[in-house]
């Protein structure tokens, strides 16, 4: 038995953390002084005898270890017979078994960390694919995801598979997928990905100021972005493949990359042009251009319309046309009883508009109240069909089952205005003799005047004047007196009235007639 010279460290306490306190070293001479102090002396009963033959044993056993001891350092040869091994004591039981547990919970503590560790690893890891795959299946809903060979992630096909074969397939078509650091969706975006079709007219400059980008948009609205970017780019593509075709009405007066100038006409010029989707306050034709395409080339109605960029100038020029009869309309209704209604044609490069007279219910005593005339506007040709108002020719014949007829007639924009403020007043003229024979007089009527007779031979009307510069109805009366035979008309003017005011004259020129 080799036995090393190594002193018993033995513990005094082990911590909560596990750290272990040991007791200092003591010397052979302190040794039987510290035996004896392990011997509790307070206890009420004590065995004596056993107390004695304990000391007297480990007398013997301290001997021996010390004989033992001195043999190891003369290097002498030691032969141990049979020895039992002496009887541990209730502390050193305790103190090996607190080893022995503060040995297993930190081997538990080390490995509850590794398993913690790995757990919330693997948690993560979870986490990011879910979040991936969850985007990536939401995303094929609406989109062709196809995935990549070995672990080249994923792409997505945007072309259209319906398109007509003269279509080229656009370079913009394959959006490639990865998967970021963070599980989220890593979409690789090519060049000119947001591309749109501006149309603007010739003095009106678009700016192209850049939107500031506020976040990172969905991986779907970054998808509908290129894909609005593919069609506009093969509807500018079309509409230059239009243009370089002869047309009586369009004529190419610029070309180049991304722009076409196009002249519709001595006073129009139109350019379109393939500018950033980032411009601000695009034009209701750039949403018409993309779908007078998408319906006859993308989509293939049955009907299809031939020379579409021609349909689509005209239209043009239709809808500049059209702001100028609406402007002078938006005029004409500043007359307190005039109202004007947009009526829906369906067609782009048709527009009508009702005009309505309205005459109060309080004023009438029966009859029609109310009148209205449409404004339709054929491409450039303007028309005006009338219910209700005056027929000229029965006028002058005084029939009346021709003074109220249906009309439709042509005129131009120059004297739509004219025309409109005409009929309205020969309307309020037809009603206002309406109510003179509802009161019992006798009066007669021209197309814009009232004639009362009088008395003493001299006559009193009621003459309606069109003021084309001030969009509105003026009123006059005129006394026309004959003397020696002449006629000396006096006139008075009254200006624009209200239907109220109107109303009022024409009761007291029955209360002086």
């Amino acid at each position: 038995v080799t036995v090393d010279r190594l002193p018993i460290k033995r513990l005094n306490a082990i911590e909560e953390d596990g750290t272990e306190r040991i007791a200092p070293e003591i010397s052979q001479e302190e040794k039987p002084l510290a035996l004896l102090r392990r011997i509790d002396f307070g206890m009420s009963i004590w065995p004596w005898q056993g107390l004695v033959e304990n000391l007297h044993q480990a007398r013997q056993e301290l001997s021996i270890i010390i004989d033992l001891i001195n043999h190891v350092e003369a290097n002498d040869a030691v032969t141990v017979a049979g020895m039992t091994r002496p009887k541990q004591l209730p502390s050193e039981v305790l103190s090996d078994l607190a080893i022995s547990a503060s040995t297993k919970f930190q081997s538990f503590r080390h490995i509850g960390k590794y398993l913690k560790q790995t757990a919330k690893a693997l948690e993560q890891q979870v986490a990011r694919e879910a979040r991936f795959y969850g985007a990536l299946m939401r995303l094929q809903r609406n989109w062709k995801v196809k995935r990549q060979r070995g672990n080249a992630g994923f792409t997505i096909d945007l072309s259209d598979h319906t398109s007509t074969d003269f279509i080229r397939t656009s370079s913009l078509s394959t959006v490639r997928i990865d998967q970021a650091p963070s599980g989220m969706l890593a979409m690789h975006l090519p060049g000119r990905s947001s591309h749109s079709v501006h149309v603007g007219f010739h003095g009106q400059e678009t700016d192209e100021g850049l939107v500031k980008d506020e976040g990172a948009k969905g991986a779907h609205s970054v998808l509908r972005e290129i894909q609005c970017a593919i069609f506009d780019e093969q509807v500018f593509e079309l509409v230059i493949g239009e243009a370089l075709h002869p047309s009586p009405r369009v004529n190419v007066t610029g070309i180049r990359e991304n722009f076409l100038q196009l002249s519709l006409g001595p006073e129009a010029a139109l350019n379109v042009r393939l500018l950033p989707s980032r411009s601000p306050n695009p034009l209701s034709s750039e949403v018409y251009l993309q779908q007078i395409f998408n319906q006859n080339v993308f989509v293939g109605m049955h009907e299809q319309t031939t020379n579409l960029l021609r349909h689509f100038c005209m239209t043009l020029s239709h809808r500049i046309y059209c702001y100028k009869v609406l402007s002078e309309l938006e005029n004409m209704v500043r007359v307190p009883y005039l109202h004007l209604f947009s009526h829906p044609t369906w067609h782009s490069r048709v527009s009508a508009w009702f005009l309505y007279l309205d005459i109060p219910q309080t004023v009438t005593h029966g009859g029609k109240s109310h009148f209205h005339c449409k404004i339709v506007v054929h491409d450039e040709s303007l028309s005006i069909e009338g219910e209700g108002t005056p027929n000229v020719g029965g006028l002058f014949k005084g029939s009346s089952t021709e003074v109220c007829s249906i009309s439709e007639y042509n005129c131009g924009l120059a004297d739509l205005t004219s025309i409109l403020l005409q009929q309205v007043a020969s309307q309020l003229i037809y009603w206002l003799h309406a109510e003179a024979l509802v009161v019992g007089m006798k009066v007669k009527r021209d197309f814009l005047s009232l004639s009362f007779q009088l008395d003493n031979s001299e006559s009193l009307a009621l003459v309606a004047s069109i003021d084309q510069r001030e969009y509105c109805v003026n009123w006059w009366l005129i006394l026309n007196d004959i003397d020696d035979g002449l006629v000396k008309p006096d006139k008075r003017f009254l200006g624009p009235l209200t239907l109220e005011a109107l109303y009022g004259v024409l009761m007291d020129l029955v209360s002086l007639c």
